[in-house]
């Protein structure tokens, strides 16, 4: 019993913790597409896509894996600077660095997805990994659910509280025709 349990305890920690880092990615593949927007992503993106097509399957794993390239030895450079005793600086830099490999593996998986799909143990791999999320998902569900009612019971309790204070409607009132006179609007008067 006690070991089912610590099991369970285990499996739910372990689910959070690949849902917050599968969360993080779509982030990261959000924001990627929002600077992409700052550039002409798409006439890129098709000219990147024509050539993953054109590409042998190998190579573009290869591309799949520059950033490591490029983040890895940084990542090295900084913990050396921290063990250096330039601590500050290096954290940031070893912070910056996971976060902006992060970033661009995931563009970049993003990207060329359709090819190395194509790749039989990497689509066993991404398979495994979207089942192990759709179970993480299942599992972390009636914890959240339970945290959102929990939050929405105690924001109903705040209102109740603030519709209680006396004189809390009146500024809440006053607030709002300052909002609508400082966006050029006509108040409307309140009536207390």
């Amino acid at each position: 019993m006690r070991h089912h349990k610590a099991r369970r305890t285990a499996l739910l920690a372990l689910a959070t913790v690949f849902l917050a880092v599968a969360w993080v990615w779509d982030g990261f593949i959000a924001v990627g597409r929002l600077f992409a927007s700052l550039i002409p992503w798409t006439r890129f993106k098709q000219a990147f896509v024509d050539l993953v097509d054109w590409l042998p399957t190998p190579i573009v794993l290869l591309i799949f894996l520059v950033p490591l390239a490029i983040v890895e030895p940084l990542l090295a450079v900084a913990t050396v600077a921290i063990a250096k005793g330039y601590v500050v600086a290096g954290v940031i830099a070893w912070i910056f660095l996971k976060v902006f490999g992060l970033g661009l593996i995931a563009v970049v998986f993003d990207l060329t997805k359709h090819k190395i799909l194509k790749v039989r143990w990497f689509a066993w791999c991404y398979e495994k990994v979207s089942a192990f999320n759709h179970y993480a998902h299942r599992m972390v569900a009636p914890y959240t659910h339970a945290a959102a009612a929990l939050v929405r019971l105690w924001r109903g309790r705040a209102a109740e509280a603030a519709r209680r204070l006396p004189g809390a409607a009146q500024l809440a009132a006053r607030f709002a025709a300052r909002k609508r006179a400082a966006q050029g609007r006509t108040s409307a008067t309140f009536r207390g």
